[in-house]
């Protein structure tokens, strides 16, 4: 049984065909590997289709009256709940992000519920990944806000999408959830395609974009791709087609557009996988979204030197590297004004 393995390089910066960092000195920083006693976590899992999708609930740990809850949505590829990519591609991402994100969240008084992706953990061994679109991932998205406002522990639901996730937030407001707001953090603001050339086009030459072209262009119409560079054809993999030629379908401006909740849009400035200019489509598409640039976060909002590539890398790796202190007010912040 395969996986969607190949699409994590999509939204995780092709690091397959990147250089690799350079050795560097631990950062002087705490460690956010194990949950604070501040909080509580209980598992938590709710109903998608034929799936049970298994997850974490996270609480302040004195909490007593109705607060927000947030279901966090994860980027792409086999990363699971906490924010980590599983399997052989591991090492490409151990951020923590979505776990420290959620302790952060219950110690400004607001719960939230992460979960693993139908192509993760059990699950894998009953997904037909041939037959699976970009709309399954949003119906997740949409049962998992549906069973948390059914819980009386919880006074509003809002939706943080990461990445790919936050085009699936976007989608799943759309479509129904019933959510109060939805935050969008490294969200694109183009369709995959125009995404994922450009980040080809910084790592490979020219006439190596101009063979993924071709390529990605005959993939999509279900032909032979015939020559690329090695280091693309796993995104090329005929098992994935149903799932790219879904997703590259979809235009997060023309969506945000339509959307009738409030949107929280938060961008890094040094994020080498969706470039700030992403984000101000977004707010352009939908001026009543609220934007928040943090200067100095990457992708996975860890504070970066530079645009630098292999600079960059081992703050995908290290989750002990503490996220940026502006990442979590500015969502907490938003939440308590929402209505």
């Amino acid at each position: 049984m395969h996986s969607l393995n190949a699409l994590a390089l999509s939204l995780l910066g092709l690091m397959a065909i990147a250089p690799r960092a350079e050795a560097q000195s631990p950062p002087p920083a705490r460690i956010d590997t194990i949950a604070p006693h501040s909080v509580l976590e209980l598992p938590f899992e709710f109903q998608s289709g034929t799936f049970t999708l298994p997850g974490t609930l996270t609480l302040p740990a004195n909490y007593s009256t109705q607060i927000p809850v947030a279901l966090i949505v994860a980027g792409s590829g086999p990363t699971d709940r906490n924010g980590n990519s599983a399997g052989p591609l591991r090492a490409q991402n151990n951020s923590n992000l979505y776990a420290i994100l959620a302790w952060q969240l219950a110690d400004a008084g607001i719960a939230s519920v992460r979960y693993d992706k139908r192509v993760i953990g059990d699950n894998l061994q009953k997904v037909d990944i041939a037959t699976t679109s970009i709309d399954d991932f949003v119906a997740d998205a949409i049962a998992g806000a549906r069973k948390l406002v059914a819980d009386r522990r919880f006074s509003k639901v809002i939706l943080i999408g990461h990445s790919e996730g936050a085009g699936l937030v976007l989608q799943a407001a759309n479509r129904g959830a019933p959510v109060a707001g939805i935050v969008m953090l490294s969200g694109a603001g183009r369709p995959i395609g125009p995404v994922l050339r450009e980040q080809i086009s910084r790592q490979l030459p020219p006439e190596d974009v101009v063979k993924w072209d071709s390529a990605f262009a005959r993939y999509l119409r279900g032909e032979p791709t015939g020559d690329v560079n090695p280091g693309l054809s796993s995104l090329l993999v005929p098992i994935n087609r149903k799932f790219m030629q879904t997703w590259v379908k979809y235009d997060p401006a023309a969506e945000i557009a339509r959307v009738k909740v409030p949107v929280l849009i938060v961008q890094g400035a040094l994020d080498i996988q969706v470039s700030e200019a992403d984000a101000r489509a977004l707010k352009a598409a939908q001026p009543a979204a609220k934007l928040v640039v943090i200067p100095w976060a990457n992708h996975v909002f860890r504070a970066a030197a530079s645009t630098d590539r292999p600079a960059q890398l081992k703050l995908y790796t290290d989750p002990t590297i503490p996220i940026v202190p502006e990442l979590t007010p500015a969502i907490t912040d938003w939440i308590k004004s929402l209505k």
